[in-house]
């Protein structure tokens, strides 16, 4: 398989850095067996010094850590029998969550608000006690509202099971494995990061430090958001939910891990996990109904097409010129919709 169109692609990037509205991305694509694209634009960082950006910068990957870390280490523990999804949450935590269960997180149908200021509560079973006494939108399995709250909860009842903790779990359960040697919390390296937004108290822009602010109030481990990590990497991860055969997930769990979960409830299309394609998703206007991704906060992307055969990663540093700047949300569809468009054998 070869990408026709890369050329198209690294236009439409460049031309948004020009323009100002994006500071630089790194994008990539790959079949189950091969990298088909994988190329960098614009600058990593732009302030106070510019950085160019390279193939090899390291992200903060913002909420791909729900589907990259958190969701993939519960696929790994559900194949052991560690639990159901059916399982009720409070049969892991001491607090009270009455209906809610393990797959109303996983599918964003707890009805949690969407979000919850945690940062005073820097301790775990602080963060489950504010959790369980956050109002409730509406009755769980009933409405689809993406929610940071689902995976900090999911994230900490992964530990709680497994006796480890999140990072120590990604590593072992996902990482090692897959051999993603470049994606971890708490990134230490030399190489390149790409910057994120300024921070006013520490009076720098973040680089390799979180930028959700729950996560680094946290320690920077969290199961909705902390992960670091490279195209490549992201490439890899992609690469093993298209393959037949894997000794990292049976065919079984691959094949459960696509479906879509909250069709005919009000709200986008999910599956665990993973967002399914709808009208105003970024999977663009040509992704299968099979198709399963996320995005970031930060400017982060990743999408996998096992109908195409198809990985496609798009990451941008868009926070590093404010959280305003909304050029890399309009460029996802149309990025998958020029890989998907120009895909050849």
């Amino acid at each position: 398989m070869r990408l026709s169109n890369e050329n198209l692609i690294r236009e439409h990037i460049h031309a948004l850095v020009e323009e100002g509205v994006l500071p630089g991305a790194v994008y990539g694509a790959a079949s189950h067996d091969a990298v088909v694209a994988l190329g960098a634009i614009g600058f990593r960082q732009m302030q106070p010094t510019i950085l160019p950006m390279t193939e090899d910068t390291l992200f903060d990957l913002a909420s791909l850590t729900k589907v990259v870390a958190t969701t993939a280490i519960a696929m790994r523990l559900l194949e052991r029998g560690a639990f159901r999804y059916d399982d009720l949450v409070s049969r892991y935590v001491q607090e009270d969550f009455g209906p809610v269960r393990l797959n109303h997180l996983l599918t964003h149908t707890s009805g949690f608000p969407a979000w919850l200021d945690l940062t005073a509560y820097p301790e775990r079973a602080q963060r489950i006690g504010a959790i369980a006494k956050a109002s409730r939108l509406y009755a769980p399995g009933t409405e689809v509202l993406y929610s940071d709250l689902n995976y900090i909860l999911l994230g900490y009842i992964l530990e709680l099971v497994a006796n480890q903790p999140l990072d120590q779990l990604f590593t072992e359960e996902v990482a090692a494995p897959l051999q993603m040697h470049h994606t971890s919390y708490l990134p230490i390296t030399n190489g390149p990061i790409a910057s994120t937004e300024w921070d006013v108290k520490a009076g720098q822009f973040l680089t390799g430090v979180v930028h959700d602010e729950n996560a680094r109030s946290a320690g920077g481990v969290s199961g909705h958001a902390g992960l670091f990590g490279t195209a490549s990497d992201l490439l890899t991860f992609g690469q093993a939910l298209l393959r037949d055969k894997s000794s990292w997930l049976s065919a079984a769990t691959v094949a459960a891990w696509q479906q879509a979960r909250t069709s005919g409830l009000p709200g986008e299309l999910r599956g665990w996990g993973f967002q399914k394609p709808h009208p105003l998703s970024s999977a663009g206007d040509l992704a299968s109904p099979r198709a399963m991704g996320h995005t970031g906060f930060t400017g982060t992307s990743l999408w996998i097409d096992p109908t195409y055969d198809i990985v496609m990663v798009l990451l941008t540093n868009r926070v590093h010129l404010g959280r305003d700047k909304n050029a890399p949300i309009r460029l996802r569809p149309i990025f998958h919709n020029l890989v998907l468009a120009g895909l050849r054998p």
